[in-house]
């Protein structure tokens, strides 16, 4: 099968890289098409129509339009972020160029009903949190749609031999829910991530108030106790982000707010722990400072779910397999 995956790259998330990478160890002949350019010279011709134009846009579908009509793919796989608006025009150009292929959107955010007006033009709706479902309803689209949570990039994200400190990591940016919480916490935290210089001082967390390069992040969490996952309350409603996941590659476990979905992907309080509240966040925390062992049997535990079936390989035969 013939694949085109389109998305945005060199993100924090690297979501279409790892998906292009494991549909082609699953037999795929797969192409891409980065929205905000796969080179910087492409990304500096899109910001320089944009400046000039205005319509950074056209430019963009005249792209994808020349790629359809050279690769005419079997299936497109557009990655959906509210952070890189996808025109409808870019749907539409599928249906005109390639007909007979199918196209399936894979949401990551939570969207308006203006930035989920692609949803009458493809065939699936996948996401990754399933109150993006309920919304796609509420706006009146039939489109038929299922829960596709992140996954890890094993490739990455993996066992290493490395000695595991006693720290708790959170690496994301600040936010104002995530900063209100972080700020609340009274035991020590290692941060990553703009916007944590912003947190009133003294603070007894260790900042890192820049973004953490995506390839620094396995050895990070493999060297940390456990990693904190708080949701971002700008786009997530039940779902789970990439921080469920990808510390699991490492065996390091994850203390995780609670989430809807969270009981489909994992076993709470053996698989992944999970907090309802600062007092039971603390609870935990304490507890794995306390007994390392526990610790390291609730990351391998995570660790075994993960390789059975959240890895990018699993999400790829999903795709792949979608009639």
């Amino acid at each position: 099968m013939k694949v085109l995956i389109v998305g945005k790259y060199r993100s924090i998330v690297n979501w279409p890289e790892n998906l292009a990478y494991a549909m082609r160890e699953a037999g795929a002949q797969v192409s891409d098409f980065a929205m905000n350019g796969k080179t910087q010279i492409h990304a500096l011709r899109y910001k320089l129509a944009a400046r000039l134009s205005g319509d950074a846009e056209s430019v963009m579908c005249n792209d994808l339009a020349g790629l359809l009509q050279t690769v005419r793919p079997d299936r497109v796989i557009f990655i959906v972020i509210a952070a890189l608006f996808m025109p409808r025009r870019m749907f539409e150009l599928v249906r005109e160029i390639c007909p007979s292929a199918s196209s399936i959107a894979w949401v990551g955010d939570r969207l308006n009903a203006g930035e989920f007006g692609f949803a009458d033009l493809v065939d699936h709706v996948a996401v990754t949190d399933t109150a993006f479902m309920d919304d796609l309803r509420a706006y009146g689209y039939q489109t038929p749609a299922s829960y596709l949570p992140l996954a890890v990039d094993i490739r990455r994200f993996h066992p290493m031999p490395v000695t595991r400190g006693r720290q708790v990591v959170y690496v994301a940016n600040n936010s104002p829910g995530r900063g209100a919480l972080v700020a609340r916490i009274p035991r020590p935290l290692t941060l990553y991530g703009k916007g944590w210089s912003r947190l009133d001082m003294p603070t007894p967390h260790d900042i890192h108030a820049s973004r953490l390069p995506y390839s620094r992040l396995p050895e990070v969490y493999a060297q940390s106790l456990a990693v904190l996952n708080i949701r971002n309350e700008k786009n997530v409603i039940n779902g789970l982000n990439q921080r469920s996941f990808e510390p699991y590659g490492c065996q390091t476990p994850v203390l995780n707010d609670d989430m809807a979905d969270l009981p489909r992907c994992f076993v709470a309080g053996e698989e992944i722990l999970v907090w309802h509240s600062l007092d039971e966040l603390v609870e935990h925390y304490d507890r794995l400072q306390a007994d390392p062992a526990w610790a390291r049997r609730i990351g391998e535990a995570g660790y075994r779910r993960v390789m059975h079936e959240h890895t990018y390989a699993h999400r790829a035969r999903t795709l792949l397999a979608l009639a």
